[in-house]
């Protein structure tokens, strides 16, 4: 609790995260395949830019996330506020809710523009959603956004920690290709703009987004 950067409403329902996640195993035993399974849990992913409203929480989970945080590179809130009006920047906060009830913000992406191409400085995403198709439908939007943009590539960077092994494989599993590594381990990979994502079932809600094709 001492070490904790804010005490958000998310930190108190953290109880309730936990139960409704022994009830979605419950329902996983029972069914017959992942497909219905997923299916069965009617999520609703929401897509929206950084903003004043969750600023803090996005700070806390950049600022505590490890395992699932494929540059654990760590930002204030004012470097945050900084994130949301570089025109530079595209950032996501990414929220899921399904059946059982809120989980919550499960995910933040900062993309920083390279030329051509988005390199994704900031990827990271909460374990308890794992293994519900969340990273192929948040690589399917950041790749939608990308190409209204006028963006040719994404380049996925992998900087190796004691803790965030898990995701070692991350951008070979989303279909990116390895561009170069560093003896300390550091990877970067490339997918082009153009390419298409997996998509999991689950309906998806944008607050503050738009896409021309929609």
């Amino acid at each position: 609790y001492f070490e904790s950067l804010s005490f958000s409403d998310e930190d108190r329902k953290r109880a309730d995260f936990y139960r409704d996640n022994a009830r979605r195993h419950g329902l996983r035993d029972q069914a017959t395949d992942l497909t219905s399974y997923l299916a069965s849990l009617e999520m609703e992913i929401t897509f929206q830019p950084f903003d004043s409203v969750g600023r803090a929480r996005i700070a806390q989970l950049i600022n505590k996330s490890n395992q699932f945080n494929l540059t654990t590179r760590r930002y204030s809130e004012a470097e945050v506020a900084e994130a949301e009006r570089a025109s530079d920047c595209f950032t996501l906060q990414v929220r899921l809710s399904d059946t059982f009830g809120d989980n919550g913000m499960i995910s933040v992406i900062i993309c920083r523009a390279r030329g051509d191409a988005w390199e994704i400085d900031t990827w990271l995403m909460s374990c308890r959603v794992l293994g519900r198709g969340v990273e192929d439908m948040v690589l399917r939007e950041i790749l939608q956004h990308a190409r209204e943009r006028g963006i040719a590539r994404l380049i996925g960077v992998y900087r190796p920690t004691e803790r965030n092994g898990m995701v070692r494989d991350h951008y070979a599993k989303l279909g990116f290709s390895l561009l170069d590594s560093d003896p300390d381990g550091t990877t970067r990979w490339e997918l082009a703009a153009g390419a298409t994502a997996r998509e999991a079932p689950m309906r998806v809600r944008r607050e503050g987004l738009q896409l021309a094709a929609e």
